[in-house]
């Protein structure tokens, strides 16, 4: 983004970047209030975006599907698509197709222009609560409350191979950035990665005393994420499965986690209301992010690593500035609890659902009118001193 319009205030048009930055962090956010998007008739149960960020698909569980123009906030399409809550979504690598997964045990792909189907995968028994498209298109992955998990072909939709050793209901499942490995979490307290291309398993990662909620690779897949309801985050080694960090900074369930894009701290939402950042490699707290009334659902940092999101039962969305964990604003335009959150992959909108069955886009000028403009040295987070 740059700098303001010319019909903005004159007064934006001189000011350095170092003056802009100082500026927006010690004004407090005055936020046009504006309504959320009644896209379902349902609770929001998942969204996603595309990777060129034009458009943010969501889930309900009034089992339709609903695409979005992210730069208008409008409805392109909505459709009904299974017959229970849709749980998962996500986009192909070149934006033309959609699967998604849900309650009715399949896995479905959708042609993105007309709303067609064109394919249903069977196989699951039971509600698929984890689903993911790897990150070179090849293979689509889901998981399932019948303790399987089933890698499939996304060019031909047929089944490559059955993934066999979880012993309770799959909460979740990721690719590797490189989509050479497929990370999985259950109610049975243990994580495992799988070798995609083998098909075979790499790991179980035990250590873990409750369910496994969430995960999330580093930028160069050498270490994963994983959080859990006994209150922690652990970080493993890819390669070995060693737990290399156990971060238990909350006393309640923990439900999303995700590493900073440089790597060095791990973000993490509880139960007990709160954020906290933390070093990845020590485990040692930084920040507390207080002001949540209640569980915290979903966090997220920007693709830039300047911003943390987080959605809340509090029915807000809140924005966190990630190098000092300051409060910059508090989005209230739903009526329920908020469960997800997202910014898109450029960076240029926040995107926000709840259980009253709104969605929000908001674009970048509502929220950071003046940080666009930083450096880029400012948007990385590799320069803690204290790592």
């Amino acid at each position: 983004m740059g700098m303001p319009n010319e019909d903005e205030d004159d007064e934006y048009k001189t000011i350095t970047k170092e003056e802009a930055l100082v500026r927006s962090e010690q004004t407090p956010r005055i936020l046009q209030w504006q309504p959320a998007a009644n896209g379902h008739t349902g609770a929001i149960t998942s969204l996603t975006y595309s990777h060129d960020s034009t458009m943010l698909a969501t889930g309900s569980d009034d089992t339709s599907i609903a695409l979005w123009n992210t730069s208008n906030q409008t409805i392109v399409r909505k459709w009904d698509a299974h017959t229970d809550v849709v749980w998962e979504l996500a986009f192909c690598l070149d934006n033309k197709r959609l699967a998604s997964a849900g309650a009715d045990s399949n896995v479905m792909v959708w042609w993105v222009e007309t709303g067609e189907c064109l394919a249903t995968m069977t196989g699951h028994e039971e509600t698929i609560h984890g689903m993911a498209w790897s990150a070179h298109g090849k293979y689509i992955a889901s998981g399932s409350d019948d303790m399987s998990v089933r890698l499939w072909d996304a060019d031909t939709y047929e089944q490559k191979t059955v993934l066999e050793g979880h012993e309770a209901m799959v909460t979740f499942v990721r690719f590797s950035r490189n989509s050479r490995w497929l990370a999985s979490g259950a109610a049975d307290y243990c994580g495992r990665l799988w070798d995609v291309e083998a098909g075979t398993p790499h790991v179980v990662l035990r250590g873990h005393r409750g369910m496994l909620w969430n995960a999330d690779f580093d930028a160069d897949d050498r270490r994963l994420v994983t959080c859990s309801d006994d209150g922690s985050a652990r970080v493993w080694s890819v390669e070995t499965g060693e737990m290399l960090v156990n971060i238990h900074e909350h006393q309640s369930p923990v439900w999303s986690v995700a590493f900073s894009p440089g790597g060095t701290r791990v973000l993490t939402a509880s139960s007990d209301s709160t954020v906290r950042l933390s070093m990845s490699s020590t485990g040692r707290g930084k920040f507390v992010l207080s002001g949540h009334e209640s569980m915290v659902n979903t966090i997220c940092f920007s693709p830039d690593g300047k911003y943390v999101a987080s959605a809340s039962c509090d029915e807000t969305a809140r924005l966190w500035h990630a190098a000092d964990g300051k409060s910059l604003a508090t989005f209230d335009e739903h009526n329920d609890k908020v469960t997800l959150v997202a910014f898109g992959p450029d960076g240029d909108t926040l995107a926000s659902g709840s259980d009253d069955g709104t969605v929000r886009i908001r674009l970048r000028k509502e929220w950071d009118p003046y940080g666009a403009e930083q450096d880029e040295d400012d948007s990385h987070d590799d320069g803690d001193d204290d790592e």
